[in-house]
């Protein structure tokens, strides 16, 4: 005897779950991952991704903000030894596309002109507004003199001259033509021991606005609109996992 049909239950997605999986959906189609397709109105979302690298002289340090297989900046380490004296440094600057930039300034030292990258608080707005006009900044510098052990720190990430911790990168990047805004976090040490890694960085997490043209707010992790990819887990996005 066969058994009456029993109605099948139906249920309605919360819209923060909506809006994650439509961002999961985007985030994994730049992947590379095969999704089924989404229906609903995109939405401004933040999708950040958890980290933790450190800096290594010859071995720069990568980010790639949107995971589509593309880097987006780089962190690299420097070491020049001259006859007048020793440079160990930290920078930071755009991969592959010219439009790629770091945010930063201009400014003149004994006679000539250096770019540094803002080491950026907490809650700092990036965006449109925001100074993107220089090329291959520096975040942090020693500058020791030919014979002693005297030396000197240049850039905004030297803090009281030993580093600083949590600080933001602003970046702006360019996907499928166009503009979007990100932040990378990162915590810098200095040794003054006129050594290699002397400057070394720490990269912590970093983010991008999905929407183009919007700014981002530096730090911001939680909330309806934040989406947190682990690096080593995109295969799963198509899943579902977070």
């Amino acid at each position: 005897m066969s058994s009456a049909p029993q109605s099948r239950k139906t249920f309605k997605l919360s819209d923060s779950l909506s809006r994650q999986l439509n961002t999961y959906a985007q985030v994994a189609s730049a992947a590379g991952v095969s999704v089924l397709a989404l229906a609903g109105a995109s939405e401004a979302t933040v999708v950040y991704t958890e980290t933790y690298q450190v800096t290594h002289t010859g071995f720069p340090l990568y980010i790639d903000l949107n995971h589509d297989g593309i880097n987006d900046f780089l962190v690299r380490t420097t070491f020049y030894a001259g006859t007048t004296g020793l440079e160990v440094g930290l920078n930071a600057s755009g991969c592959r596309n010219t439009k790629n930039v770091v945010a930063g300034r201009r400014f003149g030292r004994s006679g000539y002109f250096l770019s540094a990258a803002y080491a950026l608080p907490a809650g700092a707005r990036i965006g449109p507004k925001g100074n993107f006009s220089v090329r291959f900044p520096l975040m942090a510098e020693e500058l020791f003199n030919g014979v002693g052990s005297q030396y000197s720190d240049l850039g905004a990430w030297v803090g009281t001259g030993k580093g600083v911790t949590d600080r933001y990168l602003g970046l702006k990047f360019v996907v499928r033509g166009e503009v979007h805004y990100g932040w990378a976090r990162l915590s810098v040490t200095l040794g003054h021991y006129r050594q290699f890694d002397d400057v070394s960085g720490t990269l912590t997490g970093y983010a991008y606005e999905t929407v183009p043209d919007k700014p981002i707010i530096a730090g911001q992790i939680t909330g309806p609109d934040v989406i947190t990819v682990p690096p080593e887990t995109l295969g799963g996005l198509a899943l579902g996992r977070k």
